[in-house]
């Protein structure tokens, strides 16, 4: 069919890139009311499982646009960590490490396991009804960028119609590979190759070497295979991953080693093993130099490669999606200054480089690692020092969280008309002002600063006074304050800036604090930057 031409398509955001960052990416701008395009070369959401723990952090994430309920239901609860056997058969079964989901102690969310091919629908739908504009099918064909937004070409691989995106910014979720990234000419950083593996799915009977027990993720010495249970409970299949072999390389010579594998690790030899899929894949360990150009940022995958150990690469991506869709809502919708963007690259990349540092350590079992809660929640960004002491680092304890600014901020059980929440169910699409029941002059240059600037989202809480309960007591020290200090939340989570108690010109002070993280008001928007109508 001859290609056409259907006109051009004006939109804020273009995301290129489908599977779990893109679409993650599409999700929180339209949370935060951008509307976007995505565009996806495949005709739909992931049929492998691929990714499959979701950490703390982004259930918490998937929590604020109300989707952790459905992350629950078409996930498991675990348990988390491996277990080591000779085979299935073995009358006992070996545990590593920590079984138990320890941020259940300071998140209200906690881990849960979630196959990608099951997640993924999910973020689809959730962004859909929020308003994003998805189509599957499209492939990105080229794009160039100026001073006032990208005009990109895509194409209908089913119809050949081609059209032509304007828009102010450009999101590439595209992959390992990056199409985007290459043409950009971004370098990357890291080890490198990791080598080849196979990952094959398939179903058995495990029942009678299983007799009852949960083996969600085995270490099988006799196969030298890595064995994980895919689905639920009530639809379970098998993910066996081994060493690649040249010998191997046929689709059919790759699906008979998976049985043959599958038998040595049940110690069955005349299992009924019947393969879904088996493919080769490669394993890496890259960091981009850097995570934006001009109007293009790169998300996910695109921006870096993390090796499986410890599940954080899709993770990661899935946070990335969430720190630039509230910076591109603050400058599109809000006015704030475009030069909050590059922190986007100052804040991430650290943070993927430390990832990617942990990730290979864990590989090393390195007894430096930090432990996983503080790879999931203790992550830092760049912050201003608050008089003597230093600014937080790259990572904290997040069971001893310092509550400066930089820092996620920490989760405590509130209760308002009798019903528990978490501090973290009180951050939105904007700022968030917290402070004690000392408080109230917070509260009233909160609506200062608004009337001031309409254009400004600012909620302000008074927690531990009237409707907003804290029932331990607990504020005040997890935020290292007193009663009547305050802290400004960004719209991520993260704590911008503190005021340990009360002092003069509260108002000013926290108009200059919010002028630090969005830059002075531009009447118009941005500067150089177009809004554009949806098509």
């Amino acid at each position: 069919m001859p290609d056409t031409h259907s006109g051009t398509s004006h939109v804020s955001v273009l995301v290129v890139g489908g599977s779990l960052s893109g679409l993650s990416s599409a999700l929180f701008l339209a949370a935060h009311g951008v509307d976007c395009l995505l565009v996806e070369q495949h005709p739909g959401t992931s049929v492998h499982p691929r990714a499959r723990l979701v950490t703390a952090r982004s259930m918490e994430l998937f929590r604020s646009v109300g989707l952790e309920q459905q992350v629950r239901e078409a996930g498991d609860p675990g348990p988390i960590g491996f277990v080591v056997v000779d085979t299935l058969s073995d009358e006992h079964y070996q545990p590593t490490g920590d079984h138990q989901d320890e941020t259940l102690a300071i998140s209200p969310t906690g881990m849960r396991l979630c196959d990608q091919q099951l997640l993924e629908p999910l973020l689809l739908d959730r962004a859909r009804e929020l308003g994003a504009d998805i189509r599957f099918g499209t492939a990105l064909t080229g794009f160039d960028q100026d001073a006032d937004g990208v005009t990109a070409t895509v194409r209908d691989k089913d119809t050949g119609e081609t059209r032509t995106v304007r828009c102010a910014y450009l999101l590439a979720a595209d992959g390992i590979r990056s199409p985007v990234r290459e043409r950009l000419g971004i370098g990357r950083h890291g080890p490198g190759a990791m080598g080849r593996s196979v990952s094959a799915i398939f179903d058995a009977d495990l029942s009678p070497v299983l007799r009852g027990r949960r083996a969600m993720a085995v270490i099988v010495k006799r196969a030298g295979a890595f064995l994980f249970a895919r689905g639920t409970s009530d639809s379970r299949l098998w993910q066996l991953g081994f060493p690649y072999d040249e010998a191997d390389d046929s689709p059919v010579a790759l699906r008979e080693r998976t049985r043959r594998l599958a038998r040595i690790a049940a110690d069955l030899p005349d299992l009924d093993v019947e393969v879904h899929s088996a493919m080769a894949w490669e394993s890496a360990a890259l960091v981009t130099d850097r995570f934006r150009e001009g109007r293009v940022f790169l998300v996910g995958d695109s921006a870096h490669a993390m090796p499986p150990a410890g599940g954080f690469g899709g993770n990661t991506g899935i946070q990335d999606a969430h720190n630039i869709a509230w910076k591109l809502a603050a400058v599109l919708r809000e006015g704030a200054d475009e030069r909050l963007l590059d922190s986007y690259d100052s804040e991430r990349r650290p943070v993927a480089d430390f990832t990617m540092e942990q990730t290979l350590a864990r590989m090393r079992q390195d007894p430096k690692a930090v432990d996983r809660a503080t790879v999931q929640l203790g992550y830092c960004y760049p912050g201003p020092a608050e008089g003597p002491g230093t600014p937080p680092g790259i990572a904290e304890d997040p069971f001893r969280p310092s509550a400066r600014p930089g820092t996620r901020a920490p989760h405590v059980v509130l209760r308002r008309g009798g019903v528990p929440l978490s501090t973290l169910d009180l951050f939105g699409e904007g700022f968030t002002l917290l402070t004690g029941p000392g408080g109230g002059e917070w509260i009233t240059a909160a609506a200062k600063v608004t009337a001031a600037d309409p254009r400004v989202s600012l909620a302000a809480h008074r927690i531990g006074y009237a409707g907003l309960q804290d029932p331990h007591k607990a504020f005040p020290d997890a935020y290292r304050m007193e009663a009547d200090g305050a802290v400004l939340v960004r719209p991520d989570g993260f704590i911008g800036w503190r005021a340990k108690e009360a002092g003069p010109d509260a108002a000013g002070r926290l108009a200059e604090a919010l002028a630090r993280h969005r830059g002075p008001r531009t009447p118009s928007g941005p500067a150089g930057a177009t809004h554009l109508p949806t098509a």
